[in-house]
């Protein structure tokens, strides 16, 4: 599959339990604007990936296009706000189906808090070739359908195996070009996250709802989906 740059920095979803303790404190400084954006580090870049052709203009191109997709604040409820972006890249073998199989040409991600533990709702959006993102979307809606677990290594092959159940909940109705699914990380700290990606065009979106503590609420992902700007 060869080397990623987004997928280098780590799978949001495979290290959802470290996201989960690093997001504490991570969210927007109380007293701040609603809808301000974040203050960005050098360890968490507020865009994802440049076009592989390094040019500048291009790289910003495809991270405006990129963005176009983002979810609205204003969409969220009474109580969210901006938060410190997730990490790059979304890479994820899930139940055979890797979740990134190409190196995208741009990206985008944002992230929302309703407090420092959460929930939190991260979104990464990736430009690729056209049918790229209908084809992740239905490779793992076919697979989800009988996979009840999976085990990944996430980038490096001497890395410690993770293992995920693949739990049941009411995501209501799933739009034809999404598919939704909640899964458990298995050890002494499990951490549940719903879980949505949505095909665009030469977009793929991908959506993680988590917390600190319980099960996120699955009405979270759903009014997510929702919300996700489609069309040109």
């Amino acid at each position: 599959m060869g080397t990623r740059t987004g997928r280098a920095l780590g799978a949001a979803i495979l290290t959802a339990g470290v996201m989960t303790m690093t997001a504490c404190g991570d969210e927007t400084a109380p007293g701040s604007a609603r809808g301000a954006a974040p203050t960005t580090t050098s360890t968490a870049p507020t865009t994802g990936t440049a076009s592989p052709s390094g040019s500048p203009s291009g790289s910003t191109d495809l991270e405006a296009r990129a963005k176009s997709r983002f979810v609205p604040l204003e969409t969220m409820g009474e109580g969210w706000r901006r938060s410190q972006p997730p990490q790059a890249g979304f890479g994820l073998t899930v139940c055979g189906v890797d979740i990134e199989p190409e190196e995208p040409r741009g990206a985008a991600r944002q992230r929302f808090a309703r407090s420092a533990v959460g929930p939190f709702l991260a979104q990464h959006v990736q430009v690729h070739r056209d049918g790229l993102a209908t084809e992740v979307v239905d490779a793992l809606r076919t697979a989800l359908a009988t996979c009840t677990t999976f085990e990944t290594r996430g980038e490096l092959a001497s890395g410690p195996v993770t293992t995920f159940t693949v739990d049941e909940a009411d995501f209501g109705q799933v739009p034809g070009d999404t598919v939704v699914w909640r899964m458990t990380s298995q050890g002494p700290r499990k951490v549940t996250q719903d879980v949505a990606l949505v095909a665009d065009g030469e977009f793929l979106v991908g959506l993680v709802s988590y917390g600190a503590g319980d099960a996120p609420d699955p009405a979270v992902i759903s009014g997510a989906v929702t919300a996700v700007q489609r069309g040109d």
